[in-house]
């Protein structure tokens, strides 16, 4: 599973467990896992497998599928973390030339300059 992927459904349960107003601790005691594994699940280090994502669902009275991202969802994700990485990227070049030619770029590439 890719890590788009498990950001993605981790986000899901966070903003769930939120909206509900309980603590990682009570949907630990739920899933029957650590608090740590539930942090994990909701920074999308680890995804909860199809036992628990059914536990999810039931205590939160929802489909297990409301937890599954699809392919626009997946899509957008990698794009933000492409982002992010090229950010990260970027703010190391010191050479002018480079960073120009990188705007260059970018100014190609953006669907503002078309």
């Amino acid at each position: 599973m890719s890590s788009a992927i498990r950001k993605l459904i981790g986000s899901r349960i966070k903003a769930h467990r939120k909206a509900m107003g309980i603590t990682q601790a009570a949907l630990a005691e739920v899933l029957d896992c650590e608090v740590t594994t539930l942090g994990r699940y909701e920074r999308g280090e680890y995804a909860p497998d199809g036992e628990q994502l059914v536990r999810m669902a039931e205590h939160f009275n929802v489909s297990p599928m409301d937890f599954l991202p699809c392919s626009v969802d997946i899509k957008r994700q990698k794009v933000i973390e492409l982002r992010t990485d090229l950010v990260e990227l970027v703010y190391n070049i010191n050479d002018q030339a480079v960073l120009e030619r990188l705007i260059q770029i970018a100014k190609l590439a953006s669907p503002a300059s078309r």
